[in-house]
């Protein structure tokens, strides 16, 4: 539907604000912010938003998902703080349903939503730029946000600029949220930028050389290597300045500012809850080293347990699989679901965020791994669109 090619990129845009704010209106917000557009696709699609098209197409993914739930729901049954937990499950139960159904609203034009926030995102980025605040010399969205915030949120920006089809636009755009990671210092997103970045343009070539693929990556990796042998010393440098490497207090010999010992942390909570952990969004009620893990796996583990992060992980890689599959067939907008999973999941190692609803780079990333099979064309073809917006009971009475 035309309406939802304008009111995604609104929706992913206002993720942005509740998590800037004091804490006692945070939580409020941020659940204003995620289900103002599924009431209304609930609404558009007459209920069969609820029920999105990788569910009927995937029977696994459905299992998956509901295995999911039921987990990260006994996980909040046993934690400490149990009306808080199950808020959370239910935020990121009313995400997942969302993510999924709507594909059945915006098929194929999901380019199209993403370019339009890309846009609308890069423009406040460049605002923050140059009036935002800075915390200890690191630019920051807010007084109240950590840094690293803005860091996440200009990395989803500048893999969505990959979409956008003007090459002089889309340049600029990622220029501007380079400039953004580089000044809050997030290494992390930086870091997954690239790589995410990478993942792109190393299908993309691949692609479009299916015979000479082998040839291709092997010629780009002695290039690589050749130039990391003659320009060592100067590379070496840079990427020590870049990531503050040899920094007093965030350098190699802080130990990733105290991140391994927050992780062992982490993990000493699984093993001492290890079947459902110690309530969903729970674990940073028990840290005492740092205000979280800072990794998103760890924090999984503690949270949930084992059954719920095998659940959580396995339908994460199958969706990998998936899209890494689609992609190398030809299919753009699998090419970017990829490439943007890649760098997220990298950036998961150092930051808590993976199950998450309340920023609109994890939105995005469950809304890729959501995504359907739209064969038929290259980004998807306007009878693959109809067949995701026809309700299952039609189709069904069709056949």
């Amino acid at each position: 539907m035309k309406a939802f090619v304008y009111l995604v990129p609104v929706w992913l845009f206002a993720m942005m604000f509740p998590a800037t704010l004091d804490t006692q209106y945070m939580d409020a917000l941020q659940i204003v912010a995620l289900i103002w557009l599924p009431l209304i696709g609930i609404f558009a699609a007459q209920g069969d938003f609820l029920f999105g098209p990788i569910f009927s197409q995937r029977p696994s993914v459905l299992f998956l998902t509901a295995a999911s739930v039921v987990a990260i729901t006994a996980s909040a049954l046993m934690s400490s703080d149990l009306p808080r937990s199950l808020a959370y499950v239910a935020a990121a139960t009313v995400g997942l349903i969302s993510c999924a159904g709507l594909w059945r609203l915006i098929g194929s034009r999901i380019i199209e939503c993403i370019s339009l926030y890309a846009v609308i995102g890069t423009a406040f980025v460049a605002y923050i730029l140059f009036y935002g605040p800075r915390i200890q010399g690191r630019l920051s969205i807010s007084l109240t946000a950590h840094p690293n915030y803005l860091g996440l949120i200009a990395f989803g920006l500048l893999m969505c600029s990959l979409t956008v089809q003007n090459r002089l636009l889309a340049t600029c755009m990622i220029a501007i949220n380079i400039t953004a990671i580089v000044a809050t210092e997030s290494r992390g997103s930086l870091v997954a930028a690239c790589l995410g970045v990478l993942v792109f343009f190393t299908v993309k070539i691949t692609r479009a050389h299916k015979g000479k693929a082998a040839f291709t990556l092997t010629a780009t990796s002695l290039v690589i290597a050749l130039i990391l042998v003659l320009y060592h010393d100067v590379i070496e440098g840079s990427v020590s300045s870049l990531l503050f490497l040899n920094d007093k207090y965030r350098g190699l010999g802080t130990v990733f500012t105290g991140r391994l010992d927050a992780w062992q942390e982490a993990f000493d909570l699984f093993l001492s809850n290890p079947w459902f952990g110690v309530g969903f969004r729970m674990h940073e009620q028990y840290m005492t080293t740092l205000s979280s893990a800072h990794n998103g796996y760890l924090s999984l583990l503690a949270e949930v347990g084992l059954f719920g992060s095998l659940c959580l992980l396995l339908l994460t890689c199958l969706a990998y699989w998936r899209l890494f599959r689609n992609a190398l067939r030809g299919d753009t907008i699998a090419l970017f679901g990829l490439s943007f999973l890649s760098g997220y999941l990298f950036l998961a190692t150092f930051e808590r965020f993976f199950l998450n609803m309340g920023n609109p780079t994890s939105a995005l990333t469950w809304l890729f791994l959501m995504m359907p099979n739209m064969a038929g064309s290259v980004v998807g073809s306007p009878s693959a669109d109809r067949r995701l917006r026809t309700p299952r009971l039609l189709s069904t009475q069709a056949r």
